[in-house]
């Protein structure tokens, strides 16, 4: 069965390249499609890049060039549109509360005819299905997790210990911040490298704060398509620095990882991580804080271990293995 995973947003890599590599392994060829930029550059996986301006037109020759006999739409309306005119069987799958750039005309129908709509919340509330479909369900937000190991580190890590820290380049993000921590902190612990994983308006800022405070050796900042995972694979501390509620997917992700995270307390933290006890909260958009909760986690080897235990945990709570299970 050749089956079209559609990634609609950048947000939508983090669950269809695994939800990708998860039916491949069960048997099915796949297909990753989306516009320019919202695919992953680490995976083997066959991709179809389409322009950004590409309309259900485009997606329609694409679909049946490929002879596709499933598609699995990450927030793309177009591309469903695309499957049903050719009559193959198409999933939709959207984040609770996503708003589409443009709105979709017959959008409801088009949900009816889907063979699933897939809404993916942060709890396991009820659906309501007027604003969907009847044949929507709802999810809770799954785990992507990795084994944790410490060879083979990625070329970006140049130190024997390593933090990693993904978000938005942005004001909101509160990288500006963690920075400002790290120009304390690394001149007095020379074995750890800091990486930033992300893009925004305030790379270029970021990148001349590093150089400003000579960081270059301990700090190096990477596109949001490099494999994250790769990353939370050797890391050995995973921050989110965030002065809003953002980044903590990839906060439940680190955590079902097995990793001590250090957090700040915006709305939705307090859910996943328990203080002191599977990780560290701190007031955001506070230095201070912040590095004192870091430099605790960096010379405090016992501490990381005993919070990365619990924190795995949270892979159980939140399995990624019932989320296959809705579109095989």
């Amino acid at each position: 069965m050749k089956t079209v995973i559609f990634l609609g947003t950048p947000e939508s890599m983090r669950l269809g390249v695994y939800l990708a590599d998860h039916l491949s392994a069960k048997g099915e060829r796949i297909f990753l499609m989306g516009r320019k930029g919202t695919l992953p550059t680490h995976t083997n996986l066959k991709k179809i890049v389409l322009a950004p301006c590409a309309t259900s037109r485009t997606m329609t020759s694409a679909l049946s060039k490929i002879g596709a006999d499933k598609v699995i739409s990450f927030m793309s309306l177009p591309v469903c549109a695309a499957a049903q005119s050719l009559k193959i069987p198409f999933i939709y799958t959207e984040v609770e509360n996503y708003k589409e750039k443009k709105s979709f005309q017959n959008k409801k129908a088009l949900l009816k005819a889907a063979q699933r709509v897939v809404i993916i919340g942060k709890d396991d509330k009820k659906v309501n299905t007027r604003l969907y479909a009847p044949n929507t369900v709802r999810t809770i937000n799954p785990a992507v997790w990795v084994e944790h190991y410490n060879n083979n580190k990625p070329s970006c890590f140049k130190k024997e210990n390593n933090i990693v820290a993904a978000g938005n380049f942005t004001k909101s993000g509160g990288f500006d911040v963690l920075l400002e921590t790290w120009a304390r902190l690394a001149p007095a612990h020379t074995t750890w490298h800091l990486t930033l994983v992300g893009n925004g308006t305030q790379k270029s800022a970021l990148n001349k704060f590093i150089k400003k405070y000579n960081l270059e050796n301990s700090t190096e900042v990477v596109s949001s398509n490099t494999d994250l995972y790769s990353l939370l694979r050797n890391a050995d501390i995973y921050v989110n620095p965030a002065r809003k509620s953002e980044g903590l997917e990839t906060v439940l992700d680190a955590m079902a990882s097995k990793l001590p995270v250090l957090v700040t307390d915006v709305k939705g933290a307090d859910k996943l991580v328990s203080n002191g006890i599977n990780g560290l909260v701190v007031n955001a958009g506070e230095e201070k804080p912040l590095t004192s909760a870091l430099d605790d986690l960096m010379v405090n080897w016992g501490k990381r271990v005993g919070m990365a235990v619990q924190a795995e945990h949270l892979k159980n709570r939140y399995p990624f293995e019932e989320f296959v299970a809705l579109f095989e």
